[in-house]
């Protein structure tokens, strides 16, 4: 019997970007032509946003004309707002946008300045363009198991936003822990509101976790049905602008959970050891 596959975009936007230090771009460079070359086939490379407020991101325009790769593999960059999607428009290579909305108001304002209706609204623009010259468009919800803004939370409410997402035309929608608010039980509520909604694909998952609560966490997205999951090597991650944010998934273990119940992870085991190990001295500021 064939596997079933779980797809996994390995998130180094995420990993790099809350660094007290910055990657060198010729480290990102090497890294992320490493990970093609042995096979991993969709990476979160950078962010389009303000140089100064994300310094960590300020090169990500010079990383994908240095990186060669195949056809079947799809690069990912964040935009929160019209100027950084001109300059994914502007990028060759570049095959998906991904937006940050956020289910938390006083969130949403905060980070990129906008309400869920604006946000809504600009999103619809996007996904036009984005689909006008063949690209994709992927939608992360952040807040959506919780948050620590004061905001009232109701997992329906994840289930109304997906399903005007989707009616916005985007592609696929993530659900985000940005503040590590997540329990599996929560997991297991919002996963189940969404599914109420037979219409809706089921969203992916972007959790922030511990090392001790990972596997609990992943086991409850996968027994709700969750194909997608965004990762990162090294338990590198997190959100930067959020109170409690820890660490991503970090693909290593996951990888390993995957093939422990009979998934096919779709990237390749046999290298992960020395990827992780490099992701890690990454992480703390070793250059090569």
């Amino acid at each position: 019997m064939i596997a079933e596959r779980v797809e996994i975009v390995e998130t180094l936007r995420d990993a790099w970007q809350g660094l007290s230090h910055v990657v060198p771009t010729t480290e990102k460079v090497a890294f992320i032509q490493r990970l093609v070359d042995v096979g991993f086939k969709q990476l979160d490379i950078g962010s389009f946003v303000s140089r100064r407020r994300v310094p960590a991101m300020a090169d990500t325009d010079e990383l994908r004309a240095q990186i060669e790769a195949p056809d079947d593999v799809r690069f990912t960059v964040l935009v929160a707002n019209e100027r950084g999607f001109e300059r994914f428009l502007a990028q060759d290579g570049i095959h998906e946008v991904l937006f940050p909305f956020s289910l938390s108001e006083t969130f949403s304002k905060r980070n990129i300045g906008q309400t869920r209706d604006e946000s809504l609204s600009a999103i619809e623009v996007m996904t036009l363009r984005a689909h006008d010259i063949g690209r994709t468009m992927y939608v992360t919800i952040s807040m959506a198991f919780g948050n620590n803004e004061g905001d009232a939370f109701d997992a329906a409410e994840v289930r109304d936003w997906t399903a005007r997402l989707h009616g916005a035309g985007v592609d696929r929608v993530g659900l985000a822990d940005t503040t590590a608010q997540a329990t599996p039980e929560i997991i297991a509520d919002v996963y189940r509101a969404v599914a109420s909604d037979t219409s809706l694909p089921v969203p992916g998952a972007h959790l922030h976790v511990t090392p001790d609560n990972q596997a609990a966490m992943i086991d409850a997205a996968l027994d709700a049905g969750c194909r997608s999951f965004d990762a990162a090597l090294g338990a590198l991650g997190g959100c930067q602008f959020a109170k409690g944010a820890v660490s991503n998934v970090s693909t290593k273990p996951f990888v390993e959970q995957l093939v422990a119940r009979g998934f096919d992870p779709g990237v390749p085991v046999e290298a992960l050891e020395e990827l992780d190990a490099r992701a890690r001295e990454l992480g703390a500021g070793v250059t090569h």
